[in-house]
């Protein structure tokens, strides 16, 4: 078995916007961007075969 991992962010683009333009809360951009960084892992019997069929979709 391998493993697939991939990252999506759930969080509002338009808070980190009004954080990163406020040039003093970027630090809290950063984290506001972490929080919302979830990893997603997946099994698959074989990851030569999901990545063949992902560039196959292009």
């Amino acid at each position: 078995m391998d493993k697939v991992t991939r990252f999506e962010w759930h969080g509002n683009v338009w808070i980190l916007t009004i954080l990163t333009l406020l040039v003093i809360t970027i630090p809290l951009a950063v984290i506001y961007f972490i929080i919302n960084l979830l990893v997603i892992q997946t099994e698959v019997t074989s990851a030569e075969e999901l990545s063949q069929s992902l560039l196959k979709r292009r």
